[in-house]
């Protein structure tokens, strides 16, 4: 119940956390964090939620150069160690370490402290996550304090320490604890007091008379905390019980509940139990859903610009400070809305076009690559004929495309062609789920036009595409990269062919 709490002290330490003096509110929101019984939960899940994703490592482009920075990167990452510096106990990897970058999603911020383990054969690190009251920010630079008291804090080198910065939800969230504190101690006081009813018993008798203490004897063994006796009544001669007034009047529940609703809904986005399927498009549970996977999306992109500073780090470290980057981790966290409007235009842009290679695509959503002599997207192991690609897509050697003139021939050939579609379909919307909401929408609005492009002039629609991507998908060459390969074979094997 943290018995020194008052508002005052809460007030304090709000006004000194925003002057950079962090130790007060941090102490607090501690055992905020651990001791109310909803934001451990809610806290936890947002943490957990990006912590559990899988990450990949991508590459700026298919260099021998960037294919050796993912290689290195790939090891560094898969052999980290987080720990808790506070208590050691709490050990793990790479899930451990995003966990509590997650902290300052609720703390506003949190730092690591890197201990560098380099070798012939590997760089490793440890990352020690250190509680926030052991620094200060009143330069508006975080800086640590050996003890926690000190007032003035040590500059951090940022190749020694990590620093990740959220959104500070405990500054609300500890305002709403405190009100909900307050009013959970006095419903609870009111029940002490007047969860057992009391005992009135009335008697015409005097307070000395037989009658009267025969009254009072059967009052005491009537009830034990709250009992009175009213001598020289009306004769009812009976004992009543005695219900305090309020009932399901009282305001300590609709306040609780109320703080409840606003702490779940600041670290999970929309409260479903607030929200009326009448107001608004949808209904409350699709609107949740859209808020928790912004919300996650977000999360993910804050911790993966993080960790992308510290592979600068390991990657100036293999290959020297005037390295270029060209590879670099993500957290991934999948979409799956608007799936049928991605899958239909994909299966239109695959009916106008060429083969695609599953390795392309493969490297860049990071599964597992083939080996030499991998089929392409759309082709099937069947026996073909002289001149012919498989699944009647060009071959390899760039001949004909046409699958004969046998009609039995040609009909097993588009029926398997479908089958293969369909497979495709489903695995790209899958890859191009994960594409961020707000490039997907381009995308999918670019690729309606080209849809609806007048005949003749799809291959114009292409170009300007991929002239616009690189500020379609926010400037991302990777993806960039991707879509190039996609509709540079279309149109190469496609309309030239």
């Amino acid at each position: 119940m943290l018995r020194s709490l008052s508002g005052p002290l809460l007030a304090t330490a709000l006004d000194d956390f925003e002057a950079g003096g962090l130790r007060q509110a941090a102490l607090l929101w501690e055992s905020m964090a651990q001791r109310d019984d909803v934001i451990p939960n809610v806290k936890g899940k947002r943490e957990k939620r990006v912590g559990r994703r899988d990450w990949q490592i991508l590459m700026v482009d298919d260099s021998a150069e960037a294919r050796r920075q993912k290689e290195v990167l790939h090891d560094f990452w898969s052999n980290i160690k987080a720990v808790d510096a506070y208590d050691r106990n709490f050990r793990g990897s790479f899930s451990m370490l995003v966990k509590q970058m997650m902290r300052s999603v609720s703390f506003k911020y949190q730092a690591h402290h890197l201990v560098w383990q380099p070798s012939s054969q590997r760089l490793g690190c440890t990352f020690e996550a250190v509680p926030l009251h052991f620094f200060e920010n009143r330069t508006g630079i975080l800086q640590f304090c050996p003890t926690g008291m000190e007032y003035e804090g040590q500059p951090m080198d940022p190749e020694e320490w990590m620093v990740t910065c959220g959104d500070g939800l405990m500054i609300a969230g500890s305002i709403g604890y405190f009100c909900k504190r307050n009013t959970l101690a006095d419903w609870m006081s009111f029940s002490d007091k007047f969860g057992m009813p009391g005992i009135l018993g009335r008697t015409n008798q005097g307070k000395d008379t037989p009658g009267g203490q025969e009254m009072a004897e059967a009052v005491a063994n009537f009830g034990q905390d709250w009992a009175t006796v009213v001598y020289g009544d009306d004769g009812s001669a009976k004992i009543e019980l005695i219900q305090a007034g309020g009932g399901t009047n009282l305001p300590m529940q609709p306040l609780i509940e109320r703080v409840d609703r606003r702490l779940t809904a600041l670290w999970a986005g929309a409260d479903l139990s607030s929200m009326s399927s009448t107001q608004g498009q949808g209904t409350g549970a699709s609107i949740q859903g859209e808020e928790t996977d912004l919300i996650e999306q977000d999360d993910a992109l804050t911790i993966s610009e993080r960790l992308n500073e510290i592979d600068e780090i390991v990657l100036r470290w293999w290959f020297g400070p005037k390295v270029r980057i060209k590879a670099y981790v993500r957290l991934i966290v999948p979409q799956s809305e608007d799936l049928k409007m991605l899958l239909a235009a994909i299966e239109t842009l695959v009916k106008l076009g060429a083969p695609i290679a599953v390795a392309d695509i493969l490297e860049r959503f990071g599964f597992a690559t083939p080996k030499a002599g991998a089929l392409l997207l759309g082709q099937q192991s069947k026996e073909v004929k002289p001149g012919q690609g498989k699944n009647g897509h060009p071959a390899e050697d760039g001949t004909s495309l046409r699958a004969g003139d046998d009609p039995e021939r040609q009909a097993q050939i588009n029926a398997q062609r479908d089958r293969d579609e369909e497979r495709f379909m489903a695995q790209a919307g899958l890859l191009l789920a994960k594409a961020s909401q707000e490039d997907r929408a381009n995308l999918v609005g670019d690729i309606k036009s080209i849809l609806q492009a007048p005949a003749g002039t799809q291959l114009n629609a292409l170009v300007a595409f991929m002239e616009k991507l690189p500020s379609n998908i926010g400037q991302d060459s990777a993806q960039v990269r991707q879509w190039e390969v996609l509709l540079g074979s279309m149109i190469v094997n496609g309309w030239a062919a």
